[in-house]
C-alpha cells in the first residue's frame, strides 16, 4: 500500500490528535491512520469501528450522569 500523507483525506485536526484516511487501493479499501504524539497508527475499517465501539463505552461510563439529573 502506498502511504504518502499527502494522498490523505483528512478527517478531524485536534490540538492533540488528527485522523487521516488513506487512499482507496484497486478494491476499494482504504485504511484509517491515527497520528497522536509524533507517531502514526494505521487501522483497517474493522480495527476502527471496533475502537470508535470501544471509545463509546468508555465515554459512556466515565461521564454518566450522577445522581437525579432530572429533578
Amino acid at each position: 500500500m502506498k502511504r504518502s500523507r499527502r494522498d490523505w483525506k483528512e478527517l478531524f485536526d485536534g490540538e492533540y490528535h488528527t485522523l487521516y484516511e488513506t487512499q482507496k487501493n484497486k478494491k476499494g479499501d482504504c485504511n484509517y491512520v491515527l497520528y497522536h504524539r509524533g507517531i502514526y497508527e494505521y487501522f483497517t475499517p474493522s480495527e476502527f469501528s471496533e475502537l470508535i465501539d470501544a471509545f463509546r463505552i468508555a465515554a459512556s461510563e466515565l461521564f454518566k450522569p450522577k445522581g437525579d439529573c432530572y429533578k
